[in-house]
């Protein structure tokens, strides 16, 4: 209860020191995103994140290796175990399958979109400092503790008993990881999806004036773009302009209202300046960032720069080549592009127990154990 307790005060106001990030007034929140730990802390390079993934695997290797050595009094005297790893591909797709299940489950306990953007984007962070190779964290149980951990944030509690029992997981490793985890994290909680600059977004389209559709097909765009690296390297404002954009190809009324607002974003008094979109006035669509690419380093950029930027990124995501493609993709193709294939995760799974297995046969093999691996 009473780490509970800490983990609320906590992601209400030490991580964010100007204000509250959830609940109250949608613009009041957002209007923190400029000063706040994810903004500071979790807006990454690609390449950053590519870093710091290869050195959490080379971590997790490395400590296998000390596991097996450390059974045997010094260094393994043995058969090298014949089984590699998964690939760092392979990595990405497993966590891939979490995040989709996240999502899966979330809606299974019918709770909102905020929760459930929260516990995709602190699996996302955590797993930039821990492999999915790590013996000592089960992808289930950090995806599960990572949903309890965002509803205790998002202030929509449910117990790790209930979502133990609903997910067949004993609750009990659910409470043992949530620590380890806050602290992976270094307890900064402050999360901000384009969910809510979405809706923002749309109600400033008054002239073309949008299909009631619009904003929902946005949101399952949305949906998509959280499965990707982009919430890891770009703001939510610029996020939810992205998925406007894709959402609205399928409309061309829907398309020529997101035309004009990107047009009236671009030509107002200041232009289009980074950590905002200016001319709109509602402080719920800020959140654009100095540090998400080159083009951003002079602290200003052209909204059509940063819009490429999302395209290029979630090219990639998708294995396409042709950047105007995915700019304008349509809603069907992005969220195919982002559904992990589960027998491709199935082999991978039974890819990693094999390689933990053979480390620890290999490692009672060096000692003059007989017994053979479970």
């Amino acid at each position: 209860r009473s780490l509970n307790t800490a983990t609320r005060r906590r992601s209400c106001h030490s991580a964010d020191p100007v204000g509250p990030f959830h609940g109250g007034d949608a613009g009041e929140a957002m209007s923190c995103y400029p000063s706040s730990t994810q903004r500071r802390h979790w807006t990454l390079s690609a390449d950053e994140i590519a870093r710091r993934r290869s050195e959490a695997r080379a971590r997790a290797i490395d400590a296998a290796n000390e596991a097996r050595a450390a059974r045997v009094g010094g260094a393994p005297s043995g058969e090298a175990p014949t089984i590699d790893p998964p690939t760092p591909d392979e990595e990405a797709l497993l966590r891939r399958y979490y995040e989709v299940k996240i999502q899966k489950v979330c809606q299974a306990f019918s709770l909102p979109t905020k929760v459930r953007a929260t516990a995709v984007a602190l699996f996302k962070r955590f797993l930039t400092r821990t492999s999915p190779l790590d013996r000592s964290h089960s992808l289930k149980v950090t995806m599960l503790t990572s949903i309890y951990i965002a509803c205790k944030v998002e202030e929509n509690y449910v117990s790790a008993e209930e979502i133990g029992k609903g997910m067949q997981e004993d609750h009990n490793k659910v409470l043992a990881a949530e620590l380890s985890i806050l602290a992976s994290l270094e307890f900064q909680l402050v999360t901000y999806s384009p969910y809510r600059a979405v809706d923002a977004l749309a109600r400033e389209m008054i002239e073309p004036k949008p299909s009631d559709g619009l904003a929902p097909r946005a949101h399952a765009v949305c949906d998509a773009i959280m499965l990707t690296d982009a919430p890891l390297t770009f703001p939510p404002g610029v996020l939810a302009l992205a998925a406007l954009r894709a959402a609205a190809a399928e409309s061309a009324p829907d398309e020529a209202a997101v035309n004009a607002l990107l047009n009236r974003l671009q030509s107002g008094p200041d232009g289009f300046v980074s950590d905002g979109f200016g001319p709109t006035g509602d402080k719920a669509v800020e959140g654009t960032s100095k540090t998400a690419g080159a083009s951003r380093r002079d602290g200003r950029t052209s909204l059509s720069a940063e819009l490429d930027e999302v395209a290029a990124a979630l090219g990639g995501a998708r294995g396409g080549e042709d950047e105007d493609d995915v700019t304008i993709a349509t809603l069907q193709s992005l969220l195919a592009a982002t559904q992990p294939d589960e027998d491709a995760v199935r082999r991978v799974d039974k890819k990693l127990r094999a390689w933990h297995r053979a480390l620890a046969a290999s490692g009672r093999a060096g000692g003059g154990d007989e017994k053979s691996a479970p």
